[in-house]
């Protein structure tokens, strides 16, 4: 079953959206991350491996950074991969 949580798409400044990547990586790196919009929401699992895709693509006037990270929600279902 696929849960859509949310999109967010914002304009903000380049120390906004560092705090929030920053903020995301301690998330990550103590172990769950806040997926949904609100506190209310469970926060999600991050279980290792973590699978990565980082694309990088600029041209004259734009560059555009998208990171996917895709895990297991649960021990189990990542020592069955």
């Amino acid at each position: 079953m696929v849960k859509h949580v949310y999109d967010a798409t914002e304009t903000a400044t380049r120390a906004l959206v560092a705090r929030q990547l920053h903020a995301l990586a301690d998330e990550l790196a103590a172990g769950s991350v806040q997926l949904g919009y609100d506190e209310a929401q469970e926060p999600t699992a991050v279980v290792d491996p973590v699978n990565v895709v980082v694309d990088m693509k600029r041209n004259r006037h734009h560059a555009e950074f998208v990171l996917r990270m895709k895990w297991a929600t649960e021990p189990e279902t990542a020592a069955a991969r």
